[in-house]
């Protein structure tokens, strides 16, 4: 299983890849987590990124591409792996399809979860992440354990800066901008799949895996 999965803010997209790492062993691979880590490592990529952040300049698609190459070889990729956040635009998709076929680890599936305005609006006001390790919970759909508690690290929880409702319509339209051209790429490639983002993220991730198993796109010893 190495898969991309689309969708705008909200869809759903990071709790089915915490599901899929979890319950099958997949690598999560986050691109703005992965960026994070890199800077915090002081890596020789984190540090290019981190001049670039200091800037105040977006990370170039060249670095975050290399970023995610780099994780897939050093993690190895038999079980495959779950890319969310990126790719963003056809560009980035582009320079994925080249290191991951160079790294011998091409995508095989790209999940789109197409998901209405009014399910998004409800998501994003519940959405809550730990400040300490990244850990994202809903407070209906996905509470931790001890409320605002990180079941995780015990970090701190709190609602996202970019989850305010005056951002929120802004940030749809950029995204089906940019994900259209994304979206049109994977088809062309016959990768895409589409699934119904108002469902519960528990019934999008059985309903995914049973779409794998069907159709054999699930490594070995990838099975649930």
């Amino acid at each position: 299983m190495r898969v991309v999965l689309l969708g705008p803010p909200g869809a759903g997209k990071g709790s089915v890849a915490q599901l899929l790492r979890d319950r099958l062993g997949v690598l999560h691979i986050a691109s703005g987590d992965l960026l994070r880590e890199a800077v915090k490592a002081n890596t020789p990529l984190g540090i290019e990124a981190g001049r670039a952040m200091a800037r105040g300049e977006l990370v170039p698609d060249a670095l975050v591409t290399a970023m995610i190459r780099d994780r897939v070889v050093q993690a190895g990729h038999g079980r495959g792996f779950v890319l969310d956040g990126f790719p963003r635009t056809a560009a980035q998709a582009v320079a994925l399809d080249e290191a991951l076929a160079a790294a011998q680890a091409p995508v095989d599936r790209a999940v789109y979860f197409k998901t209405s305005p009014a399910m998004i609006v409800k998501r994003l006001a519940g959405r809550r992440v730990c400040a300490a390790c990244g850990q994202n919970y809903h407070a209906t759909n996905r509470p931790p354990r001890r409320d605002g508690v990180c079941d995780r690290c015990g970090g701190a929880l709190a609602p996202r800066a970019d989850d305010q409702p005056e951002t929120i319509a802004r940030r749809l339209a950029v995204d089906e901008a940019q994900t259209a051209p994304v979206l049109a790429h994977y088809e062309r490639r016959g990768l895409l799949h589409t699934m119904d983002g108002d469902q519960s993220v528990e019934a999008v991730f059985d309903q995914m895996v049973a779409a794998f198993r069907r159709q054999g796109w699930l490594q070995q010893g990838t099975e649930p």
